[in-house]
């Protein structure tokens, strides 16, 4: 299992505490993550992968432009980036609302992402 952990790659600010890898693997379905934990979303319409995580604490804050967040109970996803780093660059995408299964996902072209090797190093992880 992968330990890893998230920066913006904008201004290389922290974005996460260390996560490790759960065993599941997201093809967009409900599935459960505890906190400090991450998995891979796979987008097979997309032919894509991302990192997501529980919805929790770690260095990002909530983009100022609110219509980011719409939905009717939550945050839908579907108007854009709308977690921040701690600088302000646009790193997330939150889901939060009745319809969606709860996590943040980080866009792969915001961020970095380094894994921890052997020697209790991060280095740049390739997803």
């Amino acid at each position: 299992m992968r330990t890893i952990k998230i920066y913006c790659k904008e201004c290389e600010k922290e974005l996460t505490h260390e996560l490790t890898e759960t065993n599941i693997f997201w093809t967009n379905g409900l599935e459960f993550m505890l906190d400090n934990q991450f998995s891979i979303l796979l987008k097979e319409n997309e032919n894509t992968k991302s990192v997501i995580v529980p919805i929790a604490n770690y260095y990002l804050k909530d983009h100022s432009d609110k219509s980011r967040f719409q939905g009717c109970c939550g945050s839908s996803g579907l108007d854009g980036l709308n977690k921040l780093c701690l600088n302000g660059h646009e790193v997330a995408t939150e889901f939060s609302d009745c319809w969606t299964d709860e996590y943040i996902e980080f866009d792969n072209n915001k961020v970095i992402i380094k894994e921890k090797d052997t020697d209790n190093n991060f280095k740049k992880w390739d997803l």
